[in-house]
């Protein structure tokens, strides 16, 4: 079989391979602590809106606020915010620019969403980037959510059909049954994958992705922010939705459990595919048996080797990927510009698969042998651009320069293979070196002592590695103690496995607030510490009561269509629940 998705289950990891062509062409990996969040619906809390760079920082619960761009922002921002927060929350000049919000470019639209967002307001969000490094995932007030064949669009008010159904006549059978079900208030995308599926397969999938809507809706009643309203499907999930129903000719897994639950919804989903749900029963390793284990384990190494003998180096960097081309066996004296080419032609395909193989997006720079020849300079290029096309992620390629540098794009939206199951060392933080313990221990006396001149507080708690607090509170006259007697400062050390080697943190005895870089630059403590209680007093002081809330029905035109907008009566809310199909 020439494509398929192998699923290998073991304890609390998933991991997933899509093979194309005979070939493995992605691999994504799913487990307790990398799950898929893209598409998950949350009601949020508006931090900050810096109006500068054009974007505001949302609490969603997560370790970091997420980044939503006002691009992002979307046409119903407005309306959500009404309908969360009042229309007295939105200015008068803004709610002006919203009455002509068709008329405006998408520059304005941009500037208006900096003039409707404020810091405390609820907001309805949906990732749409997963969170990457120390980034916090990036978010939309656009809502959708994804059916099989249909993608429901709250507040829309239109049908778009996918440009890949080519047939005039298809896509205008296709608009004319979603538009005999829609219900006011919504827009739909149709999907590709909708081409050729009768009225009753639409009118399941339409069904089923208003009740998910209807959900929503209710538990955002009695939820206050953050939180999570709708959890979209996982990894494995989704893939079999998105792909299955494409070229893909079986789904073959190793463990039963997921193989029930698969099959069962495969079932809801697409019954004629069942079939193709396969279970794998045989004693090797299901990765072993599709020929595929030793693609799968050289995404995991920095060094790839190639059937010519020469070898790719990967390295990440703060800012980009490097990829270094080494030739091996084929750096011989004679021919060196062929020999050259052939394992540079060699690596350019080589590099290709592993970028999708490892998901790696954003800036990577390839390390090409040197070519002095123009025309075989060109052959790369090509080779590289003529690989990109089998990649679904937009990629960008620069032609090579004098120094035999390629320099590539490529869309990122999730975190890499190989950052989503590993950890930033806590020794060195990922630096690959650590200090010696005198210099990270000088380091901290000469921060304490330009704290006691600096400050009158005289209490603090350091925040240090596990390894390096043992070794300063040893015995009785240890190094803390004796830190203590010289500054006349009560330090309470606290071990933090997240801080390395390279590293401490400071804040005042029982504040969370870390004033570590403040004293080294000589900044006031008293300044930063009302900074951030101003800003707790106004996060606080932006929470909406519920009996500010405006809600919206929809206006009446005959039909027996359900109203899909909150209401203010509980009586009018349970009779928006009875929903009747057209």
């Amino acid at each position: 079989m020439k494509n398929q998705i192998i699923i290998h289950s073991a304890g609390k990891q998933t991991r997933i391979a899509l093979i194309e062509h005979g070939e493995l062409a992605q691999v994504f990996i799913e487990s307790e602590e990398n799950q898929r969040t893209v598409g998950d619906i949350y009601i949020a809390r508006v931090h900050k809106v810096m109006s500068g760079i054009r974007a505001a920082f949302i609490d969603v619960g997560m370790q970091k606020d997420a980044f939503l761009h006002f691009s992002d922002a979307g046409d119903h921002l407005g309306s959500y915010v009404k309908m969360l927060n009042g229309e007295s929350s939105i200015s008068k000049d803004a709610r002006k620019d919203l009455d002509n919000f068709d008329k405006l470019s998408n520059n304005d639209k941009q500037i208006l969403a900096g003039k409707i967002l404020n810091p405390g307001q609820r907001l309805l969000v949906q990732i749409v980037k997963e969170p990457i490094g120390s980034k916090g995932p990036r978010v939309s007030t656009d809502i959708t959510i994804a059916g099989r064949f249909l993608v429901l669009i709250p507040m829309g008010e239109y049908i778009a059909v996918s440009r890949k159904i080519s047939y005039h006549k298809e896509r205008r059978r296709l608009k004319g049954i979603v538009g005999s079900m829609l219900p006011d208030g919504f827009g739909v995308i149709v999907r590709t994958v909708a081409k050729g599926q009768d009225k009753e397969a639409l009118e399941d999938d339409m069904r089923n992705i208003l009740k998910k809507w209807e959900r929503i809706l209710n538990k955002l009643e009695s939820s206050k922010p953050p939180t999570l309203l709708y959890k979209d499907l996982d990894m494995t999930e989704s893939l079999v939705r998105d792909l299955f129903a494409k070229n893909y000719d079986r789904v073959l897994i190793d463990d039963y459990q997921l193989y029930k639950s698969l099959k069962s919804y495969v079932s809801q989903i697409a019954p004629k595919m069942l079939p193709n749900v396969q279970l794998f029963k045989g004693k090797e390793h299901i990765f072993d048996h599709t020929k595929i284990s030793e693609d799968v384990n050289s995404i995991f190494s920095p060094r790839v080797r190639m059937p010519s003998g020469g070898y790719l180096i990967f390295e990440q960097t703060e800012a980009m990927y490097v990829v270094d081309v080494n030739s091996g066996p084929y750096a011989a004296k004679q021919k060196q510009e062929d020999n050259s080419l052939k394992t540079n032609l060699e690596a350019a395909r080589e590099i290709a698969k592993q970028l999708r193989l490892r998901d790696i997006g954003g800036i990577i720079v390839v390390d090409f042998i040197d070519q002095r020849d123009d025309k075989n300079r060109k052959k790369i290029y090509d080779e590289l651009k003529k690989e990109f096309k089998k990649d679904q992620a937009k990629t960008n390629v620069i032609g090579m320069s004098d120094f035999g540098l390629v320099q590539i794009t490529r869309q990122r939206i999730r975190p890499s293979v190989v950052n989503s199951v590993s950890k930033v060392c806590p020794m060195c933080g990922g630096t690959g070196t650590i200090v010696t313990k005198d210099t990270i221990v000088t380091d901290i006396s000469s921060w304490l002592s330009k704290f006691r001149s600096s400050t009158e507080y005289r209490a603090v708690d350091v925040y240090i590695n596990p390894f390096l607090k043992s070794f300063l509170s040893k015995g009785i006259l240890s190094t803390n103690f004796r830190w203590m007697l010289k500054y006349r400062i009560k330090i309470t050390l606290i071990a933090d496995e997240s801080i390395s080697l390279n590293e401490f943190k400071v804040t005042l005895a029982g504040s969370d607030i870390d004033i570590t870089d403040a004293v080294m630059r000589g900044e006031n403590i008293d300044e930063l510490i009302q900074a951030a209680s101003d800003e707790l007093q106004e996060m606080d002081s932006g929470k909406p009561k519920r009996d500010n809330l405006d809600y919206y029905k929809k206006n009446e035109n005959g039909n027996n269509r359900r109203n899909t907008r909150p209401s203010g009566n509980k009586n009018d809310q349970r009779d928006q629940k009875q929903y009747q199909k057209n």
